[in-house]
């Protein structure tokens, strides 16, 4: 009989111990027992390292503190300090299905791939404190697009790179995260090509991460999950969703952004967002300048259309503006040889937009 595959469980925490024993109680219920736990900690004071010690009884964990830095700093650190064949990340306050692990590692048993993904289903606590399914989706990912404007997207704004066309989550030659809406159900049922859609729930062979260190310029690490993904993937390994590897994502209005006010947050999604592109072009020859002026026109004449209130727009438009400038000094700086640290000019956009 093979030997069943070791797996290191890797959850980056800040500020969420009232939260992170929840997640651990779906760790100690896993019905596949061949894993450890790596838990990065950025201290604030609420008392987590006390309920990390309290599961410690119960849970191989390894706690790193990290010291400075933000999400895929904390990440970077990760994946320096996992010891299982397979690395599954789960939030910290996704709550794993008592047969997560067992799922994910079926599916690396049975198939020759480099990633995993799972599905995520929004949840919340009641009055009681008990955890409570608010609804099922898959990942956060499926999108409601007519068919119409999809087969023009897919031959326009949001065509996916070459060797991505049956994937359900893939990046698009604009640099964007984009789904084939017509493998939604399908992801839904089976398991089915993918490319990693969130941090709440994804795994990734080990052996293939080897090498990987993400970039720097990220502050809330939006799209780190994808640049993983594809990182992966062009060392010529597949990646699947397996929808029955399932979690529960509480809602709770918080983030590892680090305490940042509703419009900040939604500023610096909107930032981080447009970045990917620039921090794959250059390594990605399959990106298109063309389709990205393309996707840009596009979102924006959506925008406009579904618009709400004028600060959703406004937002949107700041978002735009800022993270294709920043993407662009990134580029240049980085071609001259001129050091750039976009977390800073990240920070003090933040703070000007809080003044």
């Amino acid at each position: 009989m093979k030997e069943k595959l070791s797996v290191s469980v890797l959850i980056v925490t800040y500020k969420r111990g009232h939260l992170i024993g929840y997640v651990f109680d779906g760790l100690v219920n896993q019905t596949y027992k061949n894993f450890d736990v790596v838990v990065i900690l950025k201290p604030s004071g609420d008392r987590t390292e006390d309920v990390i010690e309290k599961y410690k009884k119960t849970l191989k964990i390894k706690l790193i503190i990290q010291k400075g830095g933000y999400m895929t700093d904390a990440v970077n650190l990760g994946l320096k300090k996992v010891s299982g064949e397979i690395i599954a990340f789960l939030d910290d306050d996704a709550i794993p299905f008592p047969d997560w692990l067992k799922n994910l590692e079926e599916t690396y048993a049975r198939h020759d791939v480099g990633g995993v993904a799972g599905s995520v289903e929004p949840a919340f606590l009641n009055e009681k404190g008990d955890i409570q399914t608010a609804g099922k989706l898959l990942g956060g990912l499926i999108l409601n697009n007519k068919p119409f404007l999809e087969s023009i997207g897919k031959k326009t704004w949001s065509r996916s790179l070459r060797g991505l066309e049956d994937y359900f989550v893939y990046i698009s030659k604009a640099g964007t995260v984009d789904y084939n809406i017509s493998l939604g159900n399908l992801a839904n049922d089976q398991i089915t090509k993918s490319l990693l859609g969130m941090g709440a729930n994804m795994s990734v062979l080990t052996e293939a991460t080897a090498g990987l260190r993400l970039p720097n310029s990220w502050l809330s690490g939006l799209g780190y999950e994808q640049f993983i993904g594809w990182y992966i993937w062009k060392k010529g390994y597949v990646l699947l969703i397996n929808p029955r590897a399932k979690v529960r994502h509480l809602i709770h209005g918080q983030t590892l952004s680090r305490n940042i006010t509703d419009s900040r947050k939604q500023l610096l999604g909107q930032v981080e967002s447009q970045l990917l592109f620039y921090r794959l072009y250059g390594i990605e020859k399959d990106l298109s300048i063309m389709h990205r002026i393309t996707w840009i026109i596009f979102r924006t004449l959506l925008v406009l259309k579904q618009a709400q209130n004028f600060h959703s727009v406004f937002l949107y438009f700041k978002g735009v503006i800022i993270g294709n400038t920043i993407g662009c000094k990134l580029l240049l700086l980085n071609k001259f040889g001129v050091r750039y640290d976009p977390i800073a000019e990240l920070k003090g956009i933040l703070e000007k937009s809080s003044s």
